[in-house]
């Protein structure tokens, strides 16, 4: 996304659980003076962008640098990072993408420090999705690489504003901002507006008029169609992919999805950069694309030729968006599930593909949550054993609206343990907002009139609380919410 955005974002002070909803938002440029700071946000809410325009402005004193990179390259052969002697601001994206998480988190967090700490502490700033940040924890062990006494600066990146909605739609030939903006609130889809990601999918898919084509009515549908309408467009900085296709009958939309789908899957779950092209582009973390060939070479030279996929300077071929890619694998290995049992031959089987996914402690490991997330979504026999894994990350980077009741009540049960892991709570809410049907009133009822008063249980009363507030109406609970707003001993934190 090449339009100028006025990001925001709000600090968050040390000690802070994530609930403070008033604080004050400020322009990130306002935070420049800092020596170290780190940037919070939900998938595709722009990090990196905003990054890379701030490491932009510092011209020849600022590198960019994904965190997988920082980890994998030594600094003795990267110049361009600075040194003590040349000091530069290093921006470094993706710290959730880096985190193994198989056995322990903190090691590729503790190699950052320890490459900081070589370089001579120079200023920086790292990024991370908020659900992967470890507050206190992170922040602490950070401050000892400071450049400075005034250790780390933890910000969280706000939502668009509506003038930088409209510059984006614009862009996006939607002419009629405002007709686009009131059509969007009256189908139930003003919360895609203002993620970055989530706004251009939804300009994509809609007609500039707001109008002519259907409004998605979820996550997964606004996924689906975008990713369809990107398959079919060609993207001409593509020549290696183009050409190869060139002579041979147009593939249909399907195989073509399912061909980027193997793509993303692979990706992921190998952890691979990439995919080559050209035999000079290939090494190490970016295979060849023939090697996952066979019979389906030519679909995916196609779907690598599309705008689902970027072409890097270096000749790798990578996905637009991490999460669109972990939408894509999840959609693949949904349908490869589908119908396969450890007894057949037609079909993966669910447990292995969750195992690929977990850990050592048998939970989902950071860089796979979105790919899971999606995998819930999009194959009913993943949901049980992915909602005991990871709860939060199902709602959060997935879509929890086809869940059944019973998968809604399985999931309500299993968040109910992870009360202060759900802040800010006016955040983190609304993924989960479709939970909120009148089948599922009694298991509200029961949860909200808990007599507990623990920290993790009021957190979680006010997650719900503010679920229900992003939710239509159920007049069967406003009796137990007024109770709860009079409660002097609830919310009280």
């Amino acid at each position: 996304m090449r339009v100028p955005v006025g990001w925001t974002c709000t600090e968050v002070p040390p000690g802070d659980a994530g609930g403070e909803q008033n604080a004050e938002s400020r322009p990130l440029e306002a935070f420049r003076g800092v020596s170290a700071y780190v940037l919070l946000g939900d998938p595709g809410a722009g990090k990196t962008h905003a990054f890379k325009a701030e490491c932009k402005i510092l011209g020849a004193m600022g590198h960019y640098v994904s965190a997988r990179d920082f980890l994998t390259f030594e600094p003795r052969d990267h110049p361009e990072w600075g040194s003590e002697s040349n000091r530069k601001t290093l921006f470094i994206d993706g710290l959730d993408e880096a985190r193994a998480g198989s056995e322990d988190v903190r090691t590729p967090f503790d190699r950052i420090r320890a490459k900081l700490d070589a370089l001579g502490k120079p200023p920086f700033r790292l990024s991370c999705r908020e659900a992967d940040w470890l507050g206190a924890n992170d922040r602490t062990h950070l401050e000892t690489v400071s450049p400075d006494a005034a250790g780390v600066t933890v910000l969280r990146l706000s939502p668009l504003g509506d003038e930088d909605i409209k510059r984006i739609l614009k862009a996006h030939h939607v002419n009629d901002t405002g007709k686009f903006l009131r059509e969007a609130r009256q189908h139930g889809v003003e919360g895609f507006l203002r993620n970055p990601q989530t706004l251009v999918l939804l300009a994509k898919v809609v007609d500039g008029d707001g109008s002519a084509r259907r409004w998605p009515a979820s996550r997964l549908e606004l996924f689906e169609h975008a990713c369809r309408r990107m398959v079919q467009e060609e993207n001409p900085e593509h020549r290696a992919a183009s050409q190869s296709s060139a002579g041979t009958a147009p593939a249909s939309v399907e195989n073509l999805l399912n061909a980027a789908g193997r793509l993303c899957a692979v990706q992921l779950l190998a952890g691979v950069t990439g995919f080559a092209m050209t035999d000079d582009a290939g090494h190490e973390g970016v295979p060849h694309v023939d090697e996952l060939a066979g019979e389906d070479g030519r679909l995916l030279r196609t779907a690598l030729g599309r705008k689902l996929f970027n072409a890097h300077p270096s000749g790798r071929f990578a996905p637009i968006h991490h999460h669109v890619a972990a939408f894509l694998g999840a959609r693949y290995l949904a349908r490869r599930i589908e119908g396969g049992t450890e007894s057949t031959h037609n079909g993966l089987p669910v447990r292995r593909v969750i195992a690929l996914m977990t850990g050592c402690d048998g939970m989902v490991v950071t860089p796979l949550r979105g790919l899971s997330a999606w995998l819930a979504a999009q194959c009913p026999p993943a949901r049980a054993p992915l909602i005991e894994r990871d709860p939060i990350g199902v709602g959060l980077y997935g879509d929890v609206g086809p869940f059944s009741t019973e998968e809604r009540h399985a999931l309500l049960t299993a968040l109910r343990v992870q009360g202060p892991r759900l802040v800010p709570a006016h955040q983190t809410a609304p993924a989960f907002r479709t939970l909120a049907t009148p089948e599922m009133v009694e298991t509200f009822r029961r949860m909200l009139t808990d007599s507990s008063r623990t920290h993790e249980h009021q957190a979680f009363v006010h997650f719900l609380v503010c679920l229900l507030g992003q939710s239509p109406p159920l007049p069967a609970l406003a009796e137990i919410l007024l109770c709860i707003v009079r409660d002097e001993t609830l919310l009280a934190d």
